[in-house]
């Protein structure tokens, strides 16, 4: 079992934006829905489509949002911790989707923000079975952001599961403040901006490289889209490992889904290169549903096709 721990969001999708003019216009769109998002719904439905078993830790508002957002993760985790908060509101976004899949979010804080984990919620989940620590969004979780977090990570470590952290981008967010987590990181999976910004580095390469000697045990992954992710692995050095063309829909949630499909390949024993192509591919296979991660099949019908891949890089070397 993997522990998802952090962000839940409602997410009100509206998609596709076409032609809209901005402010004072009016368009027409396909499709507006309320979907669950933020890191426990995004990465933990995602290893829950590839078999692994979750468990949830956050919390929710008592609203009809919240509500929406607990039934849906009841569909699919194996272990539901989520707390429902009294008199709060769900942690919201409306999420705009344009015509290339790109996407803005407008976001309401709540539930989320007022999240919390202790050290006896860790002994838990590892009695319980959790092999993995999975925590995000550091930055925007005010009860744990800083040094509650470094010694909630180092304690999860200490005792044998494996930890992985996100980050998501807002322009507001201490960015440096985040290095000193490094140490206490296994995996680290952020984006091109993340990265740098949380470096200071101008490239994927050297913010990877900041990010290992910094202090991240085993795997680092600077994603960039289309581009697909510079992959650093401790002790084996950098590869590029590109995205699978894809008519992309809607790029919301591919960053928890290449982080899912890492650590589905890492839960059935595979090598962190094969981790890092098993994320590309699922990252991949997400950004072309137009419901989020609707494509997305069992690691062992993946597997084939990412070993292909695996064959023909090592050839390639």
């Amino acid at each position: 079992m993997i522990s998802v721990a952090g962000t839940l969001v409602a997410d009100l999708l509206v998609r596709p934006i076409r032609n809209w003019e901005g402010k004072g216009h009016n368009a027409n769109v396909d499709c507006i829905e309320l979907v669950p998002g933020g890191t426990v719904a995004n990465t933990g439905l995602a290893l829950a489509r590839l078999g692994v078993p979750v468990s949830t830790l956050g919390t929710l508002g008592d609203d009809s949002f919240g509500m929406v957002v607990n039934e849906s993760i009841n569909r699919w985790a194996a272990r539901n911790r989520v707390v429902i908060l009294r008199s709060t509101p769900t942690t919201a976004s409306v999420v705009a989707v344009f015509e290339d899949g790109d996407r803005c979010f407008l976001s309401a804080a709540g539930a989320s923000e007022r999240f919390d984990l202790t050290p006896v919620d860790v002994s838990n989940e590892i009695e319980a079975g959790s092999r993995a620590l999975h925590v995000g969004y550091a930055g925007r979780l005010p009860k744990l952001d800083g040094q509650p977090l470094e010694n909630l990570m180092r304690f999860a470590r200490e005792r044998g599961a494996l930890t992985s952290l996100d980050v998501t981008y807002f322009p507001d967010s201490r960015w440096p403040d985040l290095m000193s987590l490094m140490p206490d990181l296994d995996m680290f999976c952020p984006s091109l901006i993340e990265a740098t910004a949380i470096t200071g580095r101008n490239s994927a390469s050297e913010a990877a490289s900041a990010l290992v000697e910094a202090g991240v045990r085993k795997f680092v992954a600077v994603t960039d889209g289309p581009n697909g992710a510079l992959v650093h692995i401790v002790g084996e050095g950098q590869e590029h490992v590109p995205a699978l063309p894809v008519k992309v829909v809607d790029t919301t949630g591919a960053g928890d889904a290449f982080i899912a499909g890492v650590l589905a390949a890492w839960y059935r024993g595979f090598s962190w290169w094969v981790a890092a192509q098993t994320g590309a591919l699922v990252a991949s296979i997400a950004v072309a549903g137009s419901t989020r991660y609707e494509k997305l099949r069992t690691f062992e019908e993946l597997i084939p096709e990412v070993m292909q891949q695996n064959l023909e890089r090592r050839n390639s070397c």
